[in-house]
């Protein structure tokens, strides 16, 4: 190898090369590498690794025009003890006096291993080669486009994986540094920068902590499992969980298990991990010689420091070959039994060997989600009773091959006939709040074909119920508001439960509500009113509330008293007479109801009365009277019986057959008179009449004198 001119051939690893060109073009960003378009100037990546009694470092700087730069002028590290025994100092202790100055092995000094090396041989090209070229492979395509590539990319991108691959070569390269003068108890700071004159470049430096108490062993892969197929097996495991350790992968394969070799001797590298798609997991397939012939797999990480991690769980499995066949549903015949049918269907015998058994399954959509009905039918089987059919089937039949190889038919639809509807629910239960918010709920129906339900409501005993749900509902509780302030005191519900096929249950037995009671009663009305006797007679239209009680106040204006209760009534009764009322008092009459409740109705329209006595009273007590035929006069003589009273009297005469005319008009102290305007036989009559100080006429006392 020289140094201007030495091309370092790759003849036997060109499909290394072909993963490091994809990784180039699509990068697979591990952790040496970075996406230059996102980058804002150039930086150092450090990584630190303990292990006991030293501390692995591996760097690089992630943008090709720096690292080349690196490479010429190398890289400064510094140490600090930055804690000790798990205290912090109180200022870090630089450990060496002056930076340690690394830089890459002269090219002579390669030699040794690059012999032994082949990611040594690729280091040393991409430092020292004249040329960076990929050359050798079967149809020159790969060396062709990668040779379109800027050769500082392929140098960069080629050089940073194999470093990743063997970490004595990247010491070599002056990417990674072992420091062995650890002391345990301290934990220190690595600080590595480059040597490059600030004005030619400024790449930031990086720092890193470690400590040999820190030590973790390597992890194991988890997850590895094996997709076997005809003569080939698709292998996958984890790769998320532990991607900042490994950087790749090895598989190894065994036909006893116990024995095992590499399936190749150039890693695994994971190209489907993008920022923008993270990858989960590793996939990697392997073809096999023949079937039927146990094969055992496990797996190993390798980490950047050239590690190799313990090995994954070992595998096994056979490859079978590939189904041919498909089965295919035939056709099916209803029973004499409800819901009930038996499916066939068709399947070569040249393939039941190929096969374990058959599954079957079913749902009510042709999209699915289908649930399975049979799951081990035998393979020799053709058809199958099937009891417990939906209002829509579509019915599935899939041949089971081995390792779960499957073939599948087409779905088949099976419906049957269904005139029977579902019973009516029951145990209607619900709440009205103070709001009228109402909550009904009932038990849910048995049928397996049961579509949903409606709710209907009516709000008074012998109108029709009318449907509230627009379609039939799935839930068995339903919410519904009602306007409490309304005539009718109660609200009736029902329901009626509906099948997929639409035939409809009778109306439930009805729930009747009873509405909170927030709406006092209507007022009661005056119809009319009467004196009789001297009594007071009213008559008055109820309310409309039917359980509501009456209440009949009255007040007595002539005397200012309060309003007083002076009749109730509970019953339909819609008349009083008011006995207890004293002449020529003016009374004021009011009706009320209330309800069960105890809520109030507003008083009606009040009536005013003033009992006036249309009979004549008793105030003459006596009279009497005699004919003077000596003197010529008629004299009369009566009695008052409430002198004070009386504002005057009135005397009426009449002759025999004549009409009376008024005689004489009194004041009450005069008692007595005498009637000279008198003729000899005839027969004269006299009657006499108070009058009272209030206007009302006393009764009318009558005598007749024969002259």
């Amino acid at each position: 190898m020289g140094s201007n001119n030495t091309q370092i051939e790759m003849n036997n690893y060109s499909f290394m090369v072909l993963i490091l060109f994809i990784n180039l073009f699509f990068p697979s960003f591990v952790w040496s590498q970075s996406n230059t378009d996102t980058v804002k100037g150039a930086a150092i990546q450090l990584m630190a690794r303990s292990q006991g009694d030293k501390v692995l470092l591996r760097w690089a700087v992630d943008t090709p025009l720096e690292w080349q730069k690196a490479n010429t002028y190398g890289f400064y590290l510094d140490k600090y003890v930055y804690k000790r025994n798990g205290q912090r100092l109180a200022a870090p202790e630089k450990v060496n006096l002056s930076p340690i100055h690394i830089k890459a092995d002269p090219v002579e000094d390669w030699k040794g291993i690059i012999e032994k090396s082949n990611y040594a041989a690729i280091i040393a090209q991409a430092l020292y080669g004249e040329g960076f070229e990929v050359t050798g492979t079967n149809d020159g395509e790969i060396a062709r486009i990668v040779n379109l590539a800027q050769e500082q990319e392929q140098r960069f991108s080629f050089a940073l994986f194999a470093a990743d691959m063997d970490f004595e070569a990247a010491i070599k390269a002056g990417w990674g540094y072992v420091d062995t003068d650890v002391k345990p108890g301290e934990e220190y700071v690595y600080q590595v920068k480059t040597a490059i004159p600030s004005e030619i470049a400024i790449v930031k430096s990086a720092s890193a902590t470690a400590s040999t108490d820190d030590f973790e062993p390597l992890p194991q892969p988890l997850g590895l499992q094996g997709i076997w197929g005809d003569k080939n097996v698709l292998l996958t495991w984890e790769y998320e969980l532990f991607k900042a350790i490994y950087t790749s992968y090895n598989i190894e394969r065994s036909k006893d298990g116990k024995n095992f070799t590499e399936l190749s001797p150039i890693p695994l590298v994971n190209l489907n991990d993008k920022p923008e798609a993270p990858a989960k997991r590793m996939y990697y397939i392997d073809s096999l010689v023949q079937n039927d012939t146990k094969h055992h797999y496990r797996v190993y990480g390798i980490s950047s420091f050239g590690e190799k991690g313990p090995y994954s769980d070992i595998i096994s499995g056979k490859g079978s070959p590939t189904l041919v066949f498909s089965p295919r549903i035939s056709g099916y015949e209803f029973t004499e039994n409800q819901n009930e049918a038996i499916i066939k269907w068709e399947y070569p015998e040249e393939g039941e060997n190929l096969i374990t058994k058959f599954t079957m399954t079913r749902a009510d959509k042709d999209s699915g989600p289908y649930e399975v009905i049979f799951d081990s039918i035998p393979v020799h089987k053709r058809e199958i009773l099937y009891s417990k059919l939906n209002p829509s089937n579509y019915i599935k039949i899939a041949a089971i091959g081995r390792n779960n190889q499957q073939k599948e038919s087409f779905s088949s639809f099976i419906q049957p006939i269904d005139s029977i509807p579902p019973d009516p629910p029951v145990a209607l239960e619900g709440t009205i709040d103070s709001l009228g918010q109402v909550t009904i709920n009932w038990d849910k129906n048995t049928e397996r074909d049961l579509h949903g339900y409606r709710v209907f409501r009516k709000n008074i005993e012998n109108e029709e119920f009318v449907q509230l749900t627009v379609d039939p509902i799935q839930e068995t509780v339903y919410t519904d508001s009602v306007q409490l302030k309304s005539l009718n005191s109660k609200v009736y519900y029902s329901i009626i439960a509906v099948d997929k096929r639409f035939n409809q249950s009778d109306f439930s037995e009805a729930l009747i509500m009873e509405k909170p009671d927030v709406v006092p009663p209507t007022s009661p009305i005056f119809t009319s009113y009467r004196i009789e006797n001297g009594h007071v007679v009213l008559e008055w239209e109820c309310s409309t509330e039917t359980e509501a009680i009456h209440y009949l106040y009255r007040k007595d204006l002539t005397e200012n008293t309060s309003w007083e209760v002076v009749y109730s009534t509970s019953g339909t009764l819609k008349t009083y007479t008011d006995k207890k009322t004293a002449q020529n008092h003016t009374y004021r009459y009011a009706i009320m109801a209330k309800d069960k409740n105890g809520l109030e109705s507003e008083p009606s329209t009040p009536v005013t009365v003033t009992v006036v006595n249309m009979v004549p009273q008793e105030q003459i007590k006596s009279l009497s009277g005699y004919a003077d035929r000596e003197q010529h006069h008629i004299e009369l003589h009566w009695k008052l019986k409430d002198q004070e009273q009386i504002a005057e009297v009135t005397i009426y005469k009449n002759a025999e057959g004549q009409p009376p005319v008024t005689y004489k008009v009194l004041p009450p102290h005069i008692v007595t008179v005498k009637d000279n305007d008198i003729n000899p036989n005839n027969t004269y009559s006299y009657q006499l009449r108070a009058t009272m100080k209030n206007g009302a006429f006393s009764k009318l006392e009558s005598i007749a004198i024969k002259y």
